[in-house]
């Protein structure tokens, strides 16, 4: 008799663990939920760890430092390695970013190397130089064009989107634009959305940046 009422417990025990169980279909969107999670966590890592890995140079990854909290325009600076095509914002003189960015290409559009401040901010901008002609319609009829370009019937130029757009040496400056891993502008330094609107935020005119 003992031995009926203890195997009789022991089913109700099972039973009632399977009706906490959850379904199939449950345990695959919490499984989803997991590897979306686990596929968007960033691993936190030094500025030297990040610096360090081999593939750094090839890299469209950004770092952000504890710094990048502050704001103080007239102790920030911006580096721009021209080898490394990357970027560092120095804030306090303590590294708060390190970004990639698409300088000049060889074949003089080489962007000039010195030390030089921001001598203009405009968050939309756009080139006076290099663009398009557009139809009355705005419908791109010939691209990469140059202003001073004889313009097709019917067409006239429209400069290329320079958004965030921080000029620091002449036409050069630097702003939002396609990020290669290679020198491919006319000169200036694109940056990507995320990086170059907080340079954008953390710099003021007056701010120094250095080319290398």
């Amino acid at each position: 008799m003992t031995l009926r009422i203890t195997a009789m417990l022991l089913l109700l025990l099972m039973v009632a663990a399977c009706s906490h169980e959850k379904s199939p279909e449950d345990a695959y969107l919490r499984g989803a939920e997991l590897e979306k999670a686990s596929r968007n966590k960033r691993v936190a890592r030094t500025f030297e760890q990040f610096i360090s890995s081999p593939t750094y140079n090839q890299s469209r990854d950004m770092w952000r430092g504890a710094a990048i909290q502050d704001y103080n325009p007239r102790k920030s600076r911006v580096l721009i390695l021209l080898k490394e095509q990357r970027g560092r914002l120095y804030i306090n003189d303590r590294i708060a970013m390190d970004f990639p960015i698409c300088s000049g290409r060889v074949g003089g559009h080489e962007t000039p190397r010195g030390t030089f401040r921001i001598t203009e901010k405009k968050r939309e901008h756009r080139s006076s130089s290099y663009g398009s002609f557009v139809d009355a319609n705005n419908v791109v009829v010939q691209g990469d064009a140059k202003s001073w370009q004889r313009a097709p019937k019917g067409t006239h130029f429209k400069g290329a989107s320079m958004p965030y757009w921080m000029r620091f040496n002449g036409a050069v400056g630097m702003h939002v634009g396609s990020v290669y891993r290679s020198g491919a502008s006319h000169g200036c330094v694109r940056v990507p959305p995320e990086a170059c609107s907080i340079l954008f935020e953390k710099l003021a005119v007056g701010s120094a940046v250095i080319v290398k």
